[in-house]
């Protein structure tokens, strides 16, 4: 420690010119660190796969403001009262998109879907994908895992007709490790009726698949959520038609057959006989016919609980890798070497002045 520094210390001298002084006498140090932190910013860049990011952005409409007016008069002409309005909305809350998109259930049927990358001659899961490529830092794999280098790689038998089950109760370790890879993968940005997907992936055409993916599986879960309900109501008239079909058949031939068998017998006990068959062939008939009014309007509604995604900006294949990136990686790594060099400078003057006062007191 030159004299300097040591008068500073000593008379708590602390002026801004006095503490730039004292910074440039532990230059070294603090350009030692920054070198360091620029190394390791350098090891994370190159053992960093390289990443490929897809935006797609979506408009979320209802089927009821396109086709409410087609169906309605149909419905009209057709002696139905479609009833509801027209400005009703039959889709989700926008913000319950990225939930869906992070769920298991959702998750897990991406897990098993098939892909083409550029690593394997066939289409392949991505389940089997991320297992065997495992896409992560190097250094972070090998400090998760060091036994991995003395390990041989896994190999996946990656079956075609692999099934999920919608309800699944337990998940295999390697099975939540790819949920979570997929999980990280995926980001939604719900805006009004705007929704914006970002998906990642260590390919470009893979990310452009996965994304394709990401947006029909949204489509087809959202589908069977708005329609599950309705869709009940439609297979219960279908089950309700059926039977009164077989019912009014059944009365018109009751009624068609006596009359045939009855012509030109006048006795009342036969009149009354056919009133009865009648009335009961009208019953049948009107209760056919209002089944089959209601079966109709169930299906239109059916129909019009059906999301619209219209792409406002679809994806695309990137030209670029999105991470990592080199200047931003440099020039994070050379501000934290700077305030984690500026914190040992100050531990390292905090300890000398602590050592002059204790030696001034004794």
């Amino acid at each position: 420690m030159d004299k300097k520094t040591e008068n500073i210390l000593r008379q708590n001298n602390f002026t801004l010119v006095n503490i730039f002084s004292l910074l440039k006498a532990k230059r070294l140090v603090l350009f030692l660190t920054i070198g360091v932190f620029i190394l390791f910013g350098w090891t994370y860049y190159v053992t960093t796969p390289d990443s490929y990011e897809t935006h797609s952005i979506l408009l979320v409409e209802s089927q009821n403001s396109a086709q409410s007016s087609g169906l309605g008069s149909l419905a009209l002409a057709a002696g139905i009262s479609v009833g509801g309005n027209s400005a009703e909305q039959n889709v989700l809350d926008p913000a319950l998109y990225p939930m869906i998109l992070q769920s298991k259930p959702f998750l897990s049927e991406l897990m098993y879907s098939r892909v083409k990358s550029e690593l394997y001659e066939d289409s392949v899961s991505l389940y089997k994908y991320m297992v065997e490529v495992k896409p992560q830092n190097s250094i972070y794999k090998f400090l998760k895992r060091p036994t991995s280098i003395l390990s041989s790689p896994l190999q996946i038998v990656d079956s075609v007709d692999e099934k999920v089950i919608d309800e699944k109760l337990m998940y295999q370790p390697l099975e939540m490790y790819v949920l979570s890879q997929i999980s990280t993968r995926i980001q939604a940005s719900p805006e009004g009726r705007l929704l914006t997907i970002s998906t990642e992936m260590p390919e470009a055409d893979l990310s452009y698949q996965f994304s394709k993916l990401v947006e029909n599986y949204l489509i087809e879960y959202t589908t069977k959520y708005l329609q599950e309900k309705q869709s009940m109501q439609v297979e219960y008239l279908e089950a309700q038609y059926l039977k009164s079909e077989k019912g009014f058949k059944e009365a018109q031939t009751a009624l068609a057959t006596f009359r045939e068998r009855n012509q030109g017998i006048y006795l009342e006990s036969l009149k009354a006989r056919e009133q009865n068959l009648n009335a009961d062939y009208s019953l049948k008939f009107e209760l056919y016919r209002t089944i089959a009014q209601e079966l109709e309007m169930a299906k239109i509604k059916l129909n019009s609980q059906k999301p619209i995604f219209s792409p406002i900006e679809p994806a695309f294949i990137p030209n670029s890798p999105s991470s990592p990136k080199l200047l931003v990686t440099l020039a994070l790594t050379i501000m934290l070497g700077a305030v984690v060099g500026m914190i040992l400078i100050f531990a390292l003057y905090i300890r000398q002045y602590y050592l002059i006062h204790r030696e001034s007191e004794s």
